[in-house]
């Protein structure tokens, strides 16, 4: 399956450098190290209101957060440089099924910086106009990748108990024109419709308490409770790698009640 954008103006954005502008993908691409947390929670207004806090239409919500370095049993802060990715499965009337990478941890990571700069440098013409159109068929399971000038801090107690975490990132997405928000990629997929892609930032918050949402530009569209965690998957030692990676930038780390 591809999903081909076919840009308003001289100018080409080819597959490879779709990945910031939030392409779709069909399921998860493996990463052979690091251990797989799976979460579950309750979700008050993904299929109610956006901002609907009253759990009366509550669905339960789930993903997984892949972190390299954790061992079970030792408690571990969560940065920048070991964070590898973060899925969220919905379902949501308002957010799109979403895979966050951490592009240190990619071989593609080239993409991410590749789309960023061709969308910023071309903006003012225009060229950021996108039609959606059809090339295969679209898969049932699919998500939106995102993976662009990511800051990730938090901690996880060693038995998964407790843990906090903060994902930051911002990405070229739909948005309303009237509004200016955030608009979900999914809804506009096989329309043929045009649409202009704007520069979000996102925020996903998970509190020690076990609340988190999922915001976009301090809105929040995703709000719930009971967030738990349990290990899904841990790599043999064997599969471990060390990397020389250089950070991406400097991680102020807090803690949080």
């Amino acid at each position: 399956m591809k999903l081909r954008y076919s840009l308003a103006s001289l100018c080409f954005l080819t597959l490879s450098m779709q990945a910031s502008a939030g392409m779709i993908v069909d399921g998860i691409t493996d990463i052979n190290f690091g251990t797989t947390i799976d979460w579950s929670g309750i979700c008050s207004d993904c299929l109610s209101e956006k901002g609907d806090k009253s759990y009366e239409d509550a669905t339960p919500v789930s993903g997984n957060i892949r972190l390299d370095g954790f061992v079970a049993g030792e408690d571990f802060e969560i940065t920048s440089s070991n964070f590898l990715s973060f899925k969220y499965n919905g379902p949501s009337d308002h957010v799109d099924n979403l895979i966050i990478y951490n592009a240190m941890y990619s071989d593609t990571d080239s993409v991410f910086d590749a789309s960023d700069a061709y969308f910023s440098a071309t903006e003012k013409y225009y060229a950021e106009r996108v039609f959606f159109t059809k090339e295969g068929e679209l898969p049932e399971n699919y998500y939106a990748e995102f993976g662009e000038n990511l800051i990730v801090k938090g901690q996880i107690k060693g038995d998964l108990s407790n843990y906090w975490i903060d994902i930051e990132f911002d990405t070229y997405v739909p948005f309303d024109a009237d509004t200016g928000e955030y608009v979900k990629m999914s809804s506009f997929l096989n329309t043929g419709e045009s649409v202009a892609l704007k520069l979000i930032k996102f925020n996903i918050d998970f509190a020690s308490n076990g609340e988190w949402s999922i915001s976009a530009s301090d809105v929040e569209y995703d709000i719930g409770n009971s967030a738990k965690a349990s290990i899904a998957s841990v790599p043999a030692p064997a599969s471990l790698a060390i990397f020389a990676f250089g950070l991406l930038g400097l991680v102020s780390f807090r803690k949080k009640a």
